[in-house]
């Protein structure tokens, strides 16, 4: 029995000491900042996740700012081997020089995503056309996209 109640004291002590240090105010500030770390890790890295384009966003950024480089870089490595970037920067910039003539400016809006059955997406995207004279025209772009992001195949109507 001797042993018995030594443990009860033991954990008694233990009990009372645990108590009296949580009382303080920065062992306690201790523990939230040790609790919430990881929360706020996994938060932020959610956060940051979430918030980065697309690469068919990217893709559809550079055509309508004829960025050749940024939207060679957002094709699938097999669509990269059939179409150097060189050649794509080269007709990029035959294409701005010809719009630039125009005053031609294009923006993009994102319509919306479904999802492939193999995976990755098919994504929708409408770029405008406006010359300073008031026309206006709409392009819809079909973009596909691999399981990792990257842009397979693209169809404008």
């Amino acid at each position: 029995m001797s042993q018995y109640s030594s443990l009860e004291r033991s954990r008694s002590c233990w009990q009372s000491t645990i108590v009296h240090v949580l009382h303080r105010p920065i062992v306690r500030l201790g523990l939230v900042v040790m609790l919430a770390t990881p929360i706020l890790i996994l938060a932020t890295n959610w956060a940051v996740q979430s918030n980065a384009p697309f690469p068919s966003d990217l893709f559809m950024q550079s055509v309508v700012k004829r960025d050749g480089a940024l939207g060679w870089h957002q094709l699938c490595p097999s669509v990269q081997a059939q179409l150097p970037l060189s050649v794509l920067a080269n007709q990029v910039e035959q294409q701005r020089i010809a719009e630039s003539r125009q005053g031609l400016t294009l923006t993009v809006d994102y319509v919306g995503n479904h999802p492939r059955p193999q995976g990755g997406q098919t994504r929708l995207y409408v770029v405008t056309a406006r010359r300073p004279h008031g026309w206006v025209g709409l392009r819809m772009y079909i973009v596909y996209t691999q399981t990792s992001g990257c842009v397979e195949d693209v169809e404008n109507h």
